[in-house]
């Protein structure tokens, strides 16, 4: 039973999408809870500024829709 909500919780995170906004242009864009969870840098696609998402900042604003996508019973 456990290794279906895991499961669950998996492909919830790769399907809700989270919007980031370049500091530097403030483009916008959108990427799933599940791939800024795993990856380091972000790339803004207008105008290449590089996102650092190891940052403490990055990493509560992530883990804040992590609990978002979990934090029901």
């Amino acid at each position: 039973m456990r290794q279906n909500v895991n499961m669950e919780i998996d492909i919830l995170l790769e399907t809700v999408k989270a919007k980031i906004v370049c500091s530097q242009c403030g483009g916008e864009s959108d990427q799933t809870v599940g791939w800024l969870k795993s990856h380091d840098l972000f790339d803004c696609p207008t105008c290449g500024e590089t996102a650092d998402l190891t940052t403490p900042e990055w990493k509560a604003k992530v883990q804040s829709y992590i609990d978002a996508c979990t934090g029901f019973d």
